[in-house]
């Protein structure tokens, strides 16, 4: 397209050109920047054409010209008769008719010029409507409300893509009739203009949409009153969410600007879409937070606020998830007899999943504890319920005792969790007793043991989440480290809540800032 054609169309040049070349009795050309011709040959002398009426006699003998826009008459000019002098007349009478010709021009020019800052006003309407207006659909009825009146269209419609990008969905539409709209599917795969359109990512014009080969409903098309047609992709950051498309009702070439407006339009409905789409995920994301808050809230109502406090007895514990639900859990059962429950656990995975299992097993243990003391028998139970409600990829590590507070006797069994540590008499030692993880086999059985806690003793429980912390080396904290640490405190008489502080501390600084992949907690028995 030659640079003359943004400013001038191509008629209004030919007309020019045809006016100076009478004037001139010469044939005047007019070309591109490369030199080749714009315009067709003038013929010099050639009578005016209709477009150009020739000059008229006024009632006081003067020549009068109109100056026509749009073919409707707007004014005059006039000139000196000549009555007596024909060649004289027919001079003046060809100026007239170049000057009305030419302000004819300027003024079709500056309604062209009305136009323009009135499109521009009307994205300028709809960048404004983006910046406060949240309704996708409000703004797709804008676009296309404003597309029709600012390029004079009879219709415009919107389409975006289906999920599945197999077909184009009608979503917006401006003075379209419900029968047309019903007129059958557009899949993609069979609608050869909006291939081009998506697949070149550029404007499409239909020239005659009722005998285009192209168009998927053609008879619909000439019932509707619809003939030319301008299509533009609906494209943000290079990708297509789908078409805009123009309809006018008489045969129209679209020029460079009206092309360039659509494609405008286009891009802000691109960006409406990926904004609202944005805009409802984010809705959704804050919905699914508040709902995990929630959550939280229930479950570290499950946690022990604080240990229990017992007489001979001090108990200390820390728990911290990954997430804002974890897996781990532990918990203090009160029992006959003066015994108490001591329950660490950690459930495959994180977050949600994994604390709905955690409940699952929190309830199942405590709804079995209360009636049996035999250790290997209550997990057996939960075990089974545990293979009962849930997949087969869903297990737990659980250790659990009951201390026998008169006594200091514990006795345990664990189900593949990570083995504790008792410090007894100076030394550390590991309880192994126990047997696999719950919820892979109902049949799977679990031994036993029974050790006594005298005064210093301290029985260290946690999970995996303490000894796989990482430093940047990708080092383990590990279990001697642990121990180390504990030890540390133990020796500077800590209470059972500064030695899992202190532990915690220790891990931190190991790992410094790596972050945690996993859910932590460390409870400390410590007998007085």
């Amino acid at each position: 397209m030659s640079e003359l054609f943004k400013y001038l169309r191509p008629d209004s040049l030919q007309k020019l050109q045809d006016s100076f070349s009478v004037v001139a009795q010469a044939p005047i050309r007019i070309c591109g920047r490369d030199g080749s011709p714009l315009t067709g040959e003038s013929e010099i002398g050639a009578a005016p054409s209709a477009s150009e009426p020739p000059g008229l006699r006024s009632e006081d003998g003067r020549l009068e010209v109109p100056i026509l826009l749009d073919c409707e008459v707007v004014g005059r000019v006039s000139g000196p008769g000549y009555e007596n002098d024909p060649a004289q007349a027919e001079r003046i009478a060809t100026l007239l008719r170049l000057m009305a010709n030419v302000i004819g021009r300027l003024c079709d020019r500056t309604a062209e010029l009305h136009d323009r800052v009135e499109e521009l006003a009307a994205l300028h309407h709809l960048t404004a409507e983006f910046a406060t207006q949240r309704d996708l659909q409000h703004l797709l009825d804008l676009i296309t409300a404003s597309a029709s009146k600012v390029l004079r269209a009879k219709a415009c419609s919107i389409r975006l893509l289906s999920d599945d990008h197999r077909e184009l969905v009608i979503k917006a539409v401006h003075n379209l009739s419900g029968w047309y709209l019903d007129k059958g599917p557009i899949p993609l795969s069979e609608s050869q203009i909006d291939q081009e359109v998506l697949g070149k990512l550029q404007p499409v014009y239909i020239a005659d949409e009722r005998n285009d080969p192209r168009v998927l409903y053609p008879a619909e098309a000439r019932r509707e009153g619809i003939v030319s047609a301008l299509c533009a992709p609906l494209v943000f950051r290079g990708r297509a969410e789908g078409v805009i498309r123009v309809y006018m009702s008489e045969l129209h070439e679209f020029d460079w600007f009206e092309t360039s407006l659509l494609q405008a339009m286009a891009a802000q409905a691109a960006a409406a879409i990926v904004n609202a789409r944005l805009y409802a995920e984010a809705v959704q994301a804050e919905e699914t937070r508040r709902q995990l808050r929630l959550a939280a809230e229930v479950q570290r109502g499950m946690i022990p606020a604080e240990p229990p406090r017992l007489e001979g007895w001090d108990i200390g514990a820390v728990y911290v998830p990954c997430y804002e639900l974890g897996g781990d859990f532990y918990d203090f059962i009160h029992l006959p007899k003066d015994n108490m429950g001591l329950a660490i656990a950690d459930v495959v995975g994180k977050g949600v999943r994994a604390s709905l299992l955690m409940a699952s097993v929190r309830a199942s243990l405590r709804a079995h504890a209360v009636n049996i003391y035999e250790m290997s028998r209550i997990l057996s139970l939960v075990n089974r319920d545990l293979c009962a409600d849930s997949l087969a990829s869903d297990f737990t590590t659980l250790f659990y005792g009951v201390l026998d507070r008169s006594t200091g006797r514990l006795t345990y069994s664990n189900a593949g969790h990570s083995t504790p540590l008792l410090y007894k008499g100076g030394q550390w030692r590991r309880l192994t007793a126990g047997g696999g993880v719950l919820g892979i086999d109902p049949q799977a059985t679990w031994t036993q043991e029974a050790v006594d806690l005298k005064k210093g003793d301290l029985l260290l429980l946690y999970t995996d989440g303490l000894t796989e912390a990482m430093n940047f080396e990708d080092k383990p904290f590990g279990l001697e480290r642990v121990q180390a640490a504990a030890s540390a405190a133990l020796a500077v008489h800590s209470t059972a809540e500064q030695i899992v502080k202190h532990v915690l501390w220790e891990m931190r600084r190991f790992a410094g800032l790596q972050s945690r992949l996993d859910d932590l907690t460390l409870v400390a028995l410590r007998a007085q």
